[in-house]
């Protein structure tokens, strides 16, 4: 039965241990047991990405116990009381839950009525004292401050004001989220959650990457020998995909012509290299990929999405300077997309939810491709950081700009491969995405970005600008720029004709 919110600040009772607290909002809060039939009694216009969201829950061994269906609004007037607010300036609201024990950890990830969707993760210390939120369960129990503002529509988009997921503006869904540590022991989980998982869902592979089997995850893996007889035929097309994803979910957007025009050009010679993303960093990829190599030298153009060019970098530029690898291994070409060759602030542990709210809010939105998968990997990650920011990251940690990793990489010695761009400048007009990259609710600008061009992850000019190192800024005329009028965000970038125009102008 629903509860009613006046506004107070004051705690009300959804069930035993549920605590709710909602300064300044007025409205109901009803908490149900959870599962996807709750969801879909509650929501349109997001089945096939929640769909996938819940398989990928199922496939994390993350269960979703309860789900409280929200209808708020401020409350206006001198008397309200005051409401609280995140470091972004938005409203918010604080839930607490019973605390499921030392072998469980928990989330909470919120759907607003845009269709936003944000990952909680609990708070570290318990609430001052008269602060109004009495301690749950006995047992314990765990705080979570969620979000609470109404997104509005951006400028110049009539009739998004009305648009809801829920039917009604001002509607939230809250998903309690409990899952296992697998040891027992939070140190030791947190630092191989994503290794573990990994292991069993991002293995390392070389694999072919042909007309007929690019889309899929199934595919042949090349013997030494073949590998030895491409090595001596001609040039290797190789595709090196980014964080959280794989060859098939990267570039199974473009078109067959292109595959297969690309497969003629280079004699059938078209590998791909699967890889982990999180656990190892890329150069741990690259020595992988190095002992799977044959001794004969093979020449290679690379083809390269988001993370993926840092790893393809490492093979071109590290190779080039040392003899045991410059001897097998050399990189005629490079087309970087999206690529972070200046890092990206999204790599930074007060910011890496923010990413992954956005890649989860655009996949449900707009789901194109092996959706459950990539959702996967972003709760893995999300996991992780619940108990230790980025330990066992090493991956993800690559990215940061002021990393270790990425300071040594544009620092070191340029190689003799030629570099080429795709990068986009995307600016939300889907209210769901608004709400993500806008922060407080009367505030447009990016708040992780600043005013800086970007495509939801990764800044824009970071793909081909300078960065220190010698081959940085990329020749404007090898660089491919969609505007924010094209609509071109980090992970639509395959899918779109150019890029395909521009790949057959660039490689064979």
């Amino acid at each position: 039965m629903p509860v009613t919110l006046s506004g107070s600040n004051q705690a009300v009772a959804l069930a035993p241990g549920y605590l709710l607290r909602a300064p300044g909002l007025r409205g109901t809060a009803d908490l149900h047991r959870g599962g996807a039939a709750a969801t879909r009694s509650a929501t349109r216009g997001l089945d096939d990405g929640l769909d996938a969201l819940e398989a990928a829950l199922r496939e994390t061994d993350v269960t979703e116990v309860r789900q409280v269906d929200l209808a708020l609004q401020p409350v206006a007037g001198p008397q309200v009381a005051a409401v609280l607010r995140s470091a972004q300036g938005e409203t918010e609201l604080e839930l607490e839950v019973p605390d499921a024990g030392p072998d469980h950890g928990q989330l909470v990830l919120s759907i607003d009525d845009a269709g936003a969707l944000r990952w909680h993760l609990p708070e570290p210390e318990a609430p001052a004292a008269g602060a109004g939120v009495s301690r749950g369960a006995a047992g314990g129990s765990k705080r979570f401050r969620i979000p609470a503002s109404v997104a509005p529509p951006p400028p110049g988009a009539a009739g998004l004001a009305q648009r809801s997921v829920f039917g009604a503006i001002g509607r939230r869904l809250l998903k309690v989220l409990v899952y296992p540590l697998t040891d027992g022991v939070v140190g030791a989980a947190s630092e191989f959650i994503a290794r573990r998982w990994e292991e069993r869902k991002r293995p390392y592979r070389l694999r072919h990457f042909t007309p007929a089997d690019y889309q899929s995850a199934t595919a042949s893996v090349p013997t030494a020998g073949e590998l030895a007889a491409m090595a001596a035929a001609g040039p290797v097309l190789l595709f090196v995909h980014g964080t959280f994803s794989t060859s098939h979910g990267g570039f199974g957007g473009l078109p067959v012509a292109t595959m297969d025009t690309l497969h003629q050009r280079y004699g059938a010679r078209v590998l791909a290299f699967d890889h982990p993303t999180l656990s190892d960093d890329p150069r741990a990829n690259v020595q992988w990929l190095l002992a799977q190599l044959p001794a004969a030298r093979m020449e290679v153009d690379i083809v390269c999405h988001s993370r993926g060019g840092l790893v393809s970098r490492v093979l071109a530029e590290t190779s080039a300077s040392t003899a045991a690898n410059g001897a097998r291994v050399g990189v005629r070409r490079i087309v970087f997309g999206a690529t972070p060759n200046s890092g990206t602030l999204l790599a930074d542990p007060d910011h890496m939810v923010n990413m992954i709210d956005r890649l989860t809010t655009a996949l449900a939105l707009f789901p194109t491709g092996p959706v459950t998968e990539t959702l996967e990997a972003l709760i893995t990650v999300v996991k992780v950081l619940g108990h230790g920011g980025l330990k066992g990251l090493d991956g993800l940690a690559s990215m940061h700009p002021q990393g270790d990793f990425l300071g040594a990489l544009n620092r070191e010695g340029a190689g003799p491969a030629e570099y080429f761009a795709i990068a986009a400048n995307y600016e939300a007009t889907d209210r769901g995405l608004r709400a993500l990259v806008s922060g407080a609710i009367d505030n447009v600008a990016d708040q992780v970005f600043g005013d800086a061009p970007n495509d939801l992850v990764v800044p824009t000019a970071g793909v081909y600008g300078k960065n220190g190192h010698a081959r940085f800024p990329v020749p404007s005329e090898q660089v491919l720029l969609f505007e924010p009028a094209q609509g071109v965000m980090h992970t639509s970038l395959f899918g779109q004709p150019t890029v395909s125009e521009r790949l057959l102008a660039w490689l064979g």
